[in-house]
């Protein structure tokens, strides 16, 4: 009897040791878990370092990993400060609802209408079943930005004997940038190559439409192009046609002239052609005919000097004028003598700011559309 109890005694000694080696087992484990067991989200995004200060448009390409969180939902956002202003969010709230491994695109369309850099982080937060944030992951760090500065022009080295890539960042990573491939052996020696963009409400004075316009030109200035340079030109977010034609024409010449195109990517915004020469090369939009009797021949107008006429139209059209972001700042639904016009002011009667806008005229049941430039 006294060896069954001792027996017994034994056996629950070593249970309850088990027990607690389980026990510790379990927390070790545990502990693993939350720190080196874990796979933590990762956030894969190309940093945009330049914008286009004509463009004024930050479009970030985002896609995320979602590591151990599958079972969580996720909101992107971006936190940005401009100017060293204070920290505003886009989208306002909570963000998108992201997935994982799925690439998706956050636009700031207005934040730099009036600044000359920002700094910006993209945050996503992990949310459990109740919406309660359980973790949150930011690019690049939760204390250091990324910092883009808004710019017209971009300047590379090209060395003659090994050529190079020029590529003008608009800060728009949906679409492909303006960029310049040059061949070794391409350039007659070695230079500074320079894409400038140019506002073109400066070069709007015909009836003509144009999408975008670039310089490109070289320090020093005498180079020779041995061989064509492959060019891709980014003509924006706002044309009316999907039907182009890129010209050229020289820094003192007032003369364009057609360049043979090699491809239109509507999905990406450009045209791409080979160039023989430097100078200035504009994109401009094929236009109907008949289109052209209700456009308004103007396309640059300063306050206080002259009005926007848009011709032709007759009680029951209408005209519209958006920013480029897409708001609309004035409608006109009726016209007098003069016919429809618009001399700047917004709905409420102020002012609009100096800028490209968009008009969309509706007649007899179809939209034209097209830019003009406002100067306040």
């Amino acid at each position: 009897m006294k060896k069954k109890i001792l027996a017994l005694l034994s056996l629950i000694v070593l249970l309850s040791g088990s027990v607690c080696l389980y026990a510790e087992v379990l927390k070790v484990l545990g502990a693993y878990a939350s720190f080196g067991g874990v796979i933590l989200p990762k956030i894969t995004h190309t940093a945009i370092e330049t914008v286009s200060s004509i463009d004024k448009i930050l479009n970030a390409k985002i896609s995320v990993d979602f590591g151990d969180y599958t079972d969580s939902t996720a909101t992107a956002r971006i936190d940005y400060s401009v100017d060293s202003g204070s920290v505003e969010q886009e989208p306002p709230g909570e963000g998108i609802t992201i997935k994982n491994n799925e690439e998706f695109f956050i636009q700031l369309p207005t934040f730099l209408e009036s600044n000359t850099n920002v700094d910006y982080q993209i945050v996503i937060d992990f949310r459990d079943e109740q919406g309660t944030i359980i973790k949150t992951v930011t690019f690049p760090s939760g204390t250091q930005p990324q910092h883009a500065e808004l710019t017209d022009t971009v300047t590379k080295d090209v060395t003659a004997s090994a050529g190079g890539v020029v590529e003008f960042n608009s800060g728009n990573q949906q679409y492909e940038s303006t960029k310049l491939e040059i061949a070794p052996n391409a350039l007659s020696t070695d230079a500074q190559i320079i894409i400038k963009q140019l506002p073109i409400e400066d070069y709007i004075s015909s009836t003509e439409q144009m999408a975008a316009l670039y310089r490109v030109y070289s320090i020093p200035d005498n180079i020779e192009i041995l061989s064509p340079i492959k060019a891709t030109f980014y003509y924006g977010l706002n044309p009316t046609s999907n039907k182009f034609v890129l010209k050229y024409k020289k820094q003192d010449s007032d003369n364009w002239k057609d360049i043979s195109m090699s491809n239109t990517d509507l999905q990406n915004k450009t045209v791409m052609a080979y160039i023989s020469s430097l100078g200035y090369y504009g994109i401009f939009e094929k236009v109907k005919e008949e289109d052209k009797n209700y456009r308004p021949k103007k396309r640059v107008v300063v306050k206080g000097r002259d009005v926007f006429r848009f011709n032709g139209l007759q009680q029951g059209d209408s005209v519209k004028i958006y920013n480029t972001s897409g708001k609309k700042v004035k409608e006109i639904s009726s016209g007098d003598a003069d016919g429809f016009k618009w001399d700047g002011r917004k709905d409420n009667g102020d002012w609009a700011s100096s800028g490209i806008y968009v008009y969309q005229i509706k007649v007899k049941g179809k939209l034209i559309s097209g830019t003009i430039a406002f100067v306040k």
